[in-house]
């Protein structure tokens, strides 16, 4: 059995950060990993096919979208020296106000809506703004019992700014509306700093992909970094934790679990959890996403007077951007379906067969003839079994009153993950933050 001051399971951005943030304080550390990489819900890939345009691009298959607020992962973006790339947005975006109706084209800097929509959409936003600034006053609790659905209905006047508001929800949380609360929807946005500051989250993305970032981590900490060891058992004495994986026991006076909720139960932590804390944890909802990244040989749509970008509530693709880089002369589109989108594309388990429906789908919403992508990659992130879903997992309705206490410390178990992060929760930003704070607890403790 190894002995070290502290054990962090999952080497995702925050585990990767709260170790590294550890072993520079003098502390010794293990990281544990299930997977046989580090990154987490981080993942890049270099494309090497035969077309020589493609050889040498990296790709993101996971998290990738940085905003200008995102101060930490600035930070880690400088000090790995890797190269950002605004994202473009010339040209006209595509609009479906649903799965059925007729494509729209509008501009970039606007709302998709019809006059009386657009008026609609922006006393919503007051009205969110007002209960953004009492959420830690009296009435929390009815928000909670309330589905983000039927708060719509309470708030909206058309049922155009009504799906609009919907669809920013379940593309946000990749959950369907009514299956979190209208809590759960404010506090993501207080963790954000309100709608406007969220507009500005996919501001710029990374040439040579944010895996680099976990790379660069994880050398930092060099062997103590342990992959392909799944945690199966957590027990907790009085003056220290054990950490058992398939092959080995690991002791030690702190353990940080920087993993998604979802994954507690497969580690054994869930019996050491309080009972209004287990049940909360127990009935966590995964998001449902399919990152699709297509490269083309050209950016056709540019052509065609369009920016990449893309909004379809409820169509096989809810959203989709322009990714390319300007310094090469491939076009590369990153489409995103979540929520009953993610999960009807996720029907098809083949990577190439969902690629393959992604295109017929495109070919009918631009009714143009799209070219065939010279590369592309399609990751059904709820099937990753060390993930079982993105971007992050969210608390049923009740959540919030039952256990808001839900991440707080349990003796030597201190919580950490995107999902924990009270800035920027369920970014790449909030995984650092959360990282921070659980490794300053451990610092803090006797």
């Amino acid at each position: 059995m190894s002995s070290v001051d502290v054990v962090v399971v999952g080497a995702g951005l925050a585990g990767l950060s709260a170790a590294w943030r550890l072993k520079e304080s003098g502390a010794s550390v293990r990281l544990l990993e299930a997977r046989s990489r580090v990154g987490g819900r981080v993942l890049s890939e270099g494309l090497a096919p035969d077309h020589s345009q493609c050889r040498g691009q990296v790709i993101d298959l996971g998290a990738q979208f940085i905003g200008d607020a995102h101060t930490r992962m600035s930070s880690l973006v400088a000090e790995v020296g890797l190269t950002r790339i605004r994202r473009s947005r010339i040209g006209k975006s595509i609009h479906l106000a649903s799965h059925h109706a007729k494509p729209v084209l509008a501009n970039n800097d606007g709302l998709p809506l019809s006059t009386l929509g657009k008026l609609d959409a922006m006393q919503i936003d007051w009205r969110i703004g007002r209960h953004l600034r009492d959420l830690r006053r009296t009435g929390a609790a009815a928000l909670d019992d309330l589905t983000a659905a039927r708060y719509l209905h309470q708030i909206a006047f058309t049922d155009e700014a009504r799906r609009f508001m919907t669809g920013y929800i379940e593309a946000e949380f990749c959950a369907p509306a009514d299956g979190v609360s209208a809590r759960e929807l404010l506090e993501q946005l207080a963790s954000l700093g309100g709608r406007a500051a969220e507009a500005d989250s996919a501001g710029w993305f990374l040439a040579e992909g944010t895996g680099p970032i976990a790379d660069h981590l994880a050398a930092r900490l060099g062997s103590s970094v342990v992959l392909n060891a799944p945690v199966r058992r957590v027990q907790q004495e009085a003056d220290l934790v054990i950490v058992e994986t398939e092959t080995e026991a690991h002791r030690a006076r702190n353990l940080i679990v920087a993993t998604p909720p979802q994954l507690y139960g497969a580690m054994g932590l869930l019996p050491l959890l309080p009972d209004h804390r287990r049940a909360v944890i127990a009935g966590y909802r995964p998001g449902s996403v399919v990152k699709t990244v297509l490269v083309f040989e050209t950016r056709w749509w540019r052509d065609q007077g369009l920016s990449g970008s893309l909004l379809a509530p409820g169509a096989l693709c809810n959203a989709a951007m322009d990714a390319s880089s300007p310094e090469a002369a491939t076009g590369v589109l990153v489409l995103f379906s979540t929520a009953a989108s993610g999960q009807e594309l996720g029907r098809t388990t083949v990577e190439a067969d969902r690629i393959t429906r992604i295109m017929h789908w495109l070919r009918s919403v631009t009714n143009q003839g799209i070219p065939e992508p010279i590369a592309g990659r399609s990751t059904d992130w709820s099937a990753e079994p060390w993930s079982l879903g993105g971007y992050a997992s969210r608390r049923s309705p009740g959540g919030w009153a039952a256990a808001p206490d839900l991440f707080a410390r349990i003796g030597r178990i201190h919580f950490a993950g995107t999902e924990t992060a009270t800035v920027w929760r369920s970014f790449m930003e909030g995984a650092l933050q959360s990282a921070e704070r659980a490794a300053e607890a451990v610092r803090t403790t006797a």
